[in-house]
């Protein structure tokens, strides 16, 4: 209940809104019984980030698996590209906002993210030879961190308006840039 209540507010009013008090109040308990579930509101907002993780993982899971991989690391692309656009503030809270205290993440937090690079990982396995496993897991780390900077930049920035271009058009074109990169070194 406290992680449905915390992924509604997050949605409407932005990560900064999530406070122990306003939990409690949304689902009619204590503040006090927030911690009986969570260690701190740190811990809260390691499992709203894992949550809303959750969800972005299931609309890329949704892309079907079939065509080249340019085609489905495309697909992927814009899957994450709406998900940022349609859920602003939930791309915020998962990618970009910081637990209250400014503590890092827990380290069990980096294994839910693995989760979103596997998946660009497996599209983009053919592109490589068997034994270059860690190509592929490098060139998804870098296409996710890359798109990551395109997104950020576009929603902090006027960036992308200043070059007439869109987040996607901008996404799609250092996707297929750096798979042009890749092609290159197999020849």
């Amino acid at each position: 209940m406290f992680l449905n209540a915390a992924l509604e507010t997050t949605a409407a009013e932005g990560i900064e809104a999530v406070t122990a008090r306003r939990l409690a109040a949304d689902i009619g308990y204590s503040p006090g019984t927030i911690y009986q579930v969570f260690e701190n509101l740190d811990d809260v907002v390691a499992q709203l980030k894992v949550a809303i993780l959750d969800r972005l993982i299931a609309r890329l899971n949704a892309v079907p698996a079939r065509g080249t991989p340019e085609k489905r690391l495309l697909a992927l692309i814009d899957v994450y590209v709406a998900f940022a656009a349609e859920e602003p503030r939930l791309w915020h809270a998962l990618f970009e906002a910081d637990p209250p205290s400014g503590a890092p993440l827990p380290e069990w937090f980096g294994a839910h993210i693995s989760r979103g690079l596997t998946l660009v990982e497996t599209v983009l396995a053919p592109l490589f030879k068997e034994e270059d496993k860690a190509g592929a897991a490098r060139a998804a780390t870098t296409i996710w961190a890359g798109l990551h900077g395109i997104v950020s930049l576009a929603r902090s920035s006027a960036v992308s308006r200043a070059s007439g271009q869109e987040t996607k058009v901008l996404a799609r074109d250092f996707a297929l840039t750096y798979l042009a990169g890749i092609a290159a070194r197999r020849t």
